[in-house]
Order: C-alpha cells, then structure tokens, then sequence
C-alpha cells in the first residue's frame, strides 16, 4: 500500500512538473510561430504591392485570435485603378498558399490625405528600387 502511494505520488508531481514547465514552453512556441506567420504574410503582401504599384502603400497585416486575417491599407484615391490593383494583389497573396484552400481575410482600407498626386507622379515615371531593377507603376 505505501509503495503504490509513493509511486502516485511520484507520478503526480513528475505530471504537474511536465505540465508547469511545458505548458508555458508550447504556449511561447505557439505564440512565436504565430508572430512569424503574420510577419512572413504582411512581407509577401508588401513586395507584391511593391511589385505592381511602386512603393505607394505599406499594408499591415494582422491575426486576431478568433477571427479571419486583417489587411489595413491606406489607399491613395477612392475608386481609383490602384485600389483594384491593391484588392487584386491582396486576393492573390491570400489565395496563394502553399497547397491550403484561401484564407478569408478582412480589409480595412482608409483613406490617404493628398496622397493622389503621389499616384499621378508616380504613374508618370517610373520608379527605381534596386541598381538597375526599375518598376512602373500604374
């Protein structure tokens, strides 16, 4: 009898023991992985933006914990051809997900203040990233 106490015993204390050091040690490492999932996505979104239209919009991408993606953009001009392009692009990047089905996503556009003329310069020239790569926009 007091040897199948002790062995409970040790059995319990070795469980609580496991779960007070890897309960936490799962939960930062989940945590973690999920920081770098809406990082590597928000930088994909930024360079396919870049790609199509120049440096004109920086997305920031986040993921509430219960909810679908969110895509915060500030758009140039109201109804404009860059707008399609940014929700074509963010429908793109979203649905080109290594061999999952696309991912619902929310996007939250606000409106940039006397940013239209820096679309109209930029439509207007093209723009230079790196040495030697140029990129026109719109």
């Amino acid at each position: 009898m007091d040897t199948g106490v002790m062995v409970l015993g040790t059995v319990a204390c070795v469980l609580l023991g496991c779960t007070l050091v890897g309960g936490p040690m799962l939960l930062v490492d989940w945590a973690r992985m999920r920081r770098e999932a809406v990082i590597a996505r928000q930088i994909v979104l930024t360079d396919a933006l870049d790609a199509q239209l120049g440096p004109l919009v920086a997305p920031v991408v986040k993921k509430p914990l219960f909810g679908p993606w969110e895509v915060r953009i500030a758009i140039p001009r109201p109804g404009s051809v860059v707008l399609a392009r940014i929700i074509a692009v963010t429908d793109q990047v979203f649905a080109d997900v290594e061999g999952t089905p696309p991912m619902p996503y929310r996007m939250l556009l606000s409106l940039t203040p006397n940013s239209w003329r820096a679309v109209e310069r930029v439509g207007r020239r093209s723009v230079e990233r790196w040495p030697g790569n140029p990129v026109t926009a719109a």
